[in-house]
């Protein structure tokens, strides 16, 4: 009877632990919550046997990705939103499998194997798909570190504290505060040079939904309608979808396009699905005020099941929905975008979820943007969740992000994450910055999947072997 009740016990701290990491994403976005949440699961999975360790890990990740990612059923039903939460929990069990102790060793192995097992699952499997990443959850409480740790290192970090708490090693944790703190007194610039000045477009839809664009240019008008601004602007920022009709091939979307920029005589960047002979492609378009192209970007790391199908056959027999998408056609290069003299590049949805991509994207650049549809997912936490990631990618790279949404949030990040300004969700509306060119790369930006994966391999190498002695 005692040893069912001691089960029943951990088995609800599993599924709490779950909980609190969910509550560091949106809606509830406190970066404390994963801190409790790493904790539990350290003291759950330390000095057990693999069986027990499996259970609880098992049971903490479906606690945390089953209400992280109900998002993924606003339109499509239930079963592609519990088949990718059960993925990523049997992936998130993954840390199960190295056997801890509760000592200093464990900490770091604890750590070491929690980074490894995000980083499976930025790139594992059909490209990965890296949400409910820690490190995206730390830019109100460890903001500083970002551009030396990068949203890796964070998680690493997070994970470090977290048990340590378990341990109750009270100097080392007095001296593990000591140190945030003092990194969080670090001076930080707060502008750079050479601001640009862009009014980013939330046109809105007509309605929510996959078939947000069914009728033929209304969204392009929504965004035409939407845009206003007085004054000197260099560019116009429309967000991704926002000419929901090929101007190539239809004559009356690039008579639309053609007048209105002719009209505003400005740059302007749209978000377009274009047409080609081997299927759609995602692309971010860049006109001269004259109306012709200056530059295209066209999307690379398509989202699986969203943009193309894998495993089509099987796919379809557990979504109808799945046999309406058109498999896009991705891009093969970065091609950055240059408006007097800065030099910026866009990042077009979920393409800021895999560190390499974004750091190749960001390399050089003045500053970014994150051009998204959010109209696909209603009214659910996802547009917020997503904005938190661009936000620690802002604070990682130490880059301003203009953000740009259809139904929203469009918002102007500064170089620390932080919301300057940000419109409201399902508000049509222009949201006018001033972006500053910051062409300095931060430690961050240098380190990638490759550096990560040898440092966490390294310390459950060195930790096997102080655990067999």
């Amino acid at each position: 009877m005692a040893l069912a009740l001691n089960q029943i016990r951990r088995q609800l701290l599993a599924i709490i632990s779950g909980i609190f990491f969910w509550a560091g994403f949106a809606p509830i976005e406190n970066g404390v919550f994963p801190i409790f949440g790493g904790a539990i699961l350290f003291y759950l999975l330390a000095d057990r046997a693999f069986s027990e360790r499996l259970i609880s890990a098992l049971l903490c990740g479906l606690a945390f990705f089953l209400p992280l990612l109900h998002w993924s059923s606003t339109y499509v039903g239930a079963a592609p939103w519990l088949i990718l939460a059960a993925g990523e929990g049997l992936l998130f069990a993954l840390v199960a499998l190295f056997p801890l102790r509760k000592n200093l060793n464990g900490v770091l192995c604890f750590a070491a194997v929690f980074l490894l097992v995000e980083l499976i699952r930025m790139k594992l499997p059909f490209g990965g798909f890296g949400w409910g990443r820690i490190g995206f959850t730390q830019v109100e409480t460890l903001n500083s570190l970002y551009p030396f740790l990068g949203v890796s290192g964070i998680a690493f970090a997070v994970s470090v504290i977290s048990a340590l708490v378990v341990l109750r090693r009270l100097s080392v944790l007095l001296g593990v505060f000591v140190f945030l703190l003092s990194v969080q007194l670090i001076p930080v610039e707060d502008t750079g040079d050479n601001a640009l000045k862009i009014a980013a477009v939330q046109g809105g839809v007509t309605q929510l939904g996959l078939n947000f664009n069914s009728r033929a240019l209304e969204v392009l008008q929504h965004h035409i309608d939407a845009t206003s601004h007085s004054g000197d602007i260099d560019l116009v920022l429309w967000p991704e979808n926002s000419v929901d009709v090929d101007p190539i091939h239809n004559a009356i979307a690039r008579e639309k396009l053609t007048d209105f920029i002719s009209e505003n005589d400005t740059f302007v960047l749209t978000g377009t699905v274009e047409k080609s002979s081997n299927g759609p492609k995602n692309s971010s378009v860049l006109y001269r005020p004259d109306g012709t192209v200056l530059s295209r970007y066209v999307k690379q790391d398509l989202a699986p099941f969203g943009e193309y199908i894998p495993l089509r056959s099987i796919a379809e027999k557990v979504s109808v929905h799945a046999k309406n998408v058109n498999d896009f056609v991705p891009g093969s290069s970065w091609q950055p975008m240059i408006i007097d003299g800065q030099q910026f590049q866009s990042f077009i949805c979920f393409e800021v979820l895999d560190d390499d991509h974004v750091r190749a994207g960001a390399k050089d650049m003045d500053f970014l943007i994150a051009q998204t549809n959010n109209a696909t997912f209603g009214d659910s936490p996802q547009a917020a969740q997503q904005l938190q990631i661009t936000r620690a990618r802002a604070a990682e790279l130490g880059k301003e992000f203009a953000v740009v949404s259809t139904t929203g949030f469009t918002s102007h990040l500064n170089a620390q994450g932080e919301i300057v300004a940000s419109l409201e969700q399902f508000t049509p509306g222009t949201l006018k910055m001033e972006i500053s060119s910051r062409q300095e790369n931060t430690l961050a930006s240098r380190l990638g999947t490759g550096f990560w994966a040898v440092f966490g391999g390294l310390i459950l190498i060195a930790g096997a072997i102080v655990y067999r002695r």
